[in-house]
């Protein structure tokens, strides 16, 4: 295939490099494609022999140290001429990053300079961009925070439209707010977590419900973080939600299996306890004879003793626990017997037998029984 004209003005060329603000901005670091831009060996560039005000050029100079050094900006987007090794000026668009408790700001430079339509190819990009991520499954979201505490959807994808049980055309039509879609019993917690966001800067990662339709809620994983500020002083916030609804499913039938077997081993006859291969003495769940042979409930072996079981054993027990390792691992089964001190240091010699299992997963784990032989 033959490369045109059209298709080279497609062509994005991204320069990075990292000044220290405290140092009248010299550039500390770059890659190579921003040093071969400026016509400057990447050694010289790490040896500070390179300043910010050296490409900028002098029109733009002021504007762009004064917005890199606006207090609270962490992210600033500029447009500006920059001046390569050859000393011609080429249009870029800007990203800096203020890097946190830090002089160091993150510069990286788009040069969309070849294009010769810039402002026509610009806004197809942003229209195969938005395109992109209409293809998303998850949903994409801009949304503001009111000095009410309302949350208006700005933009909404196709995939968080279905997500939400509403259409583009009707988000443009009337305001949409994600605050009237939140389940009555998670709205504080979302609140507490935008206020948050909103206070801190920090990103926000929450698990709450959302009403797709009348009375049918769905389980989202909402990841968002504060963009900009808009003209009226609001925050705004761009936002990944996604369906979440069959993984908590799953973990409420995990958590019954789990009440279910809790259950079944109160029952069992026998001081039955699971583990793993890898650690012998960590144990996972208890039988109700179990906690009769140690004299400790479960709430209190697991929170005392974090459910090891090597803690009730006398002295160093490391050689035993290579020793059950290594022959459950080879027989499928083991069998060995030391001391334990129960409940009021009463020490008793216990038998341990061991079955190797393979769980759902597909991961080993071991069954274990403890009788007591003296």
């Amino acid at each position: 295939m033959t490369e045109t004209n059209e298709d080279r003005a497609y062509e994005v060329e991204f320069l990075n490099c990292v000044v220290d603000k405290e140092d009248d901005f010299r550039i500390v670091d770059s890659d190579s494609h921003f040093a071969e831009f400026s016509g400057v060996h990447p050694s010289k560039i790490k040896e500070g022999k390179l300043f910010l005000q050296d490409i900028v050029i002098p029109a733009d100079r002021q504007e762009v140290i004064e917005r890199i050094c606006k207090k609270d900006s962490r992210f600033i987007y500029m447009d500006m001429d920059i001046i390569n090794g050859d000393g011609e000026q080429v249009f870029v668009h800007c990203t800096a990053q203020n890097m946190e408790d830090s002089p160091l700001c993150r510069l990286v430079f788009a040069d969309v300079s070849k294009s010769r339509e810039k402002n026509r190819l610009l806004k197809e990009q942003a229209s195969e961009i938005n395109h992109l991520i209409d293809l998303v499954t998850g949903g994409v979201c801009l949304f503001k925070v009111t000095p009410n505490m309302h949350f208006e959807a700005l933009y909404l994808n196709e995939g968080g439209c279905r997500l939400f049980g509403t259409t583009k055309e009707a988000c443009r039509k009337q305001t949409y707010r994600l605050d009237e879609i939140i389940h009555p019993e998670d709205k504080t917690l979302v609140y507490q977590a935008v206020g948050k966001a909103m206070a801190t800067g920090d990103a926000i990662d929450l698990e709450y419900r959302v009403r797709r339709h009348k009375d049918d809620y769905i389980w989202c994983k909402c990841n968002a973080a504060v963009h900009k500020t808009d003209a009226d002083g609001c925050p705004v916030f761009h936002a990944m939600f996604t369906d979440i609804t069959r993984v908590k499913d799953a973990e409420a039938r995990a958590d019954r299996a789990n009440d279910k077997l809790v259950n079944l081993l109160e029952n069992l006859r026998g001081a039955f306890f699971f583990t793993t291969p890898e650690s012998p003495f960590e144990c996972d769940l208890i039988s109700g004879d179990f906690v009769k042979l140690t004299g400790y409930s479960r709430a209190e072996f697991f929170e005392r003793f974090d459910g090891d079981l090597s803690r009730l054993i006398p002295g160093d027990n490391t050689e035993l626990a290579k020793q059950l390792k290594k022959d459950i691992l080879k027989n499928g089964r083991c069998e060995a017997q030391y001391t334990i001190t129960a409940r009021g240091s009463r020490q008793k010699t216990v038998r341990d037998v061991r079955k190797l299992i393979t769980q759902q997963d597909g991961s080993m784990a071991a069954i274990c029984e403890l009788e007591e032989i003296g």
